[in-house]
Formats: C-alpha cells, sequence, structure tokens
C-alpha cells in the first residue's frame, strides 16, 4: 500500500497509469526519511501556458518536509527515468524552488 496526501484544494481529471508509477516512487523514496509525500497541485491552479497540469499530466509535490531535495528529487528522476524517459523531474531553477514539478510528456522524444 502506498499513501499520498493532497493539500486542500488539489483536483485531478485522472490518474493515469504513469502517474500511478511515478507515485510510487516517490512514496517508496520518501518514507527513508520517514515522511508521507503531498501533492501541491495537479489540474487545479493556474500554470504557465503550454503546461501539462491542465491535461492531467503534471503535479507538484511539496519538498519543504526534505532536509536534502536536491538528492531525494535526483533519486526520484533516476528511477522514474530508468523506467521512461518521458517523465521530467524539474527542481531548483527559478520556477521550482519551493516544490519539485513532475509531468509525463507524450510526445518527448517523438
Amino acid at each position: 500500500m502506498i499513501r499520498i496526501n493532497c493539500k486542500e484544494g488539489v483536483w485531478f481529471k485522472f490518474i493515469s497509469y504513469e502517474f500511478l508509477t511515478l507515485s510510487r516512487i516517490v512514496f517508496r523514496v520518501y518514507q527513508k526519511y520517514g515522511i508521507i509525500p503531498t501533492v501541491t497541485s495537479a489540474c487545479d491552479g493556474k500554470h504557465m501556458e503550454g503546461s501539462l497540469h491542465p491535461k492531467g499530466l503534471a503535479w507538484d509535490w511539496r519538498i519543504w518536509e526534505l532536509s536534502s531535495p536536491g538528492q531525494v528529487w535526483d533519486e526520484i528522476r533516476h528511477e522514474a527515468q530508468a523506467i521512461d524517459r518521458r517523465y521530467d523531474i524539474v527542481f531548483g531553477d527559478d520556477k521550482h524552488l519551493d516544490h519539485a514539478h513532475t509531468e509525463y510528456d507524450e510526445n518527448k522524444g517523438r
């Protein structure tokens, strides 16, 4: 069993197999640190033009509980992309300092 928390107001159009798989990876890695992961945004909220959030193909995750979020999300990125290169994990750039952004880009590599 996995457990994923959701910030109040988060809503999903659907949960695809790809995000179920990613959620299992996130849960397993966070569990090493005794933390239950939290989705902070999915289809809800305002996102930049071209974002995959409105299509149900991007989720944001809380990172403030982690003492080394860069290390944790590098591990998650490595595991996810070993399964499928279409996973994109973004953390630490100008727009993603307070959360990790994950997406499944169906068009990547085509």
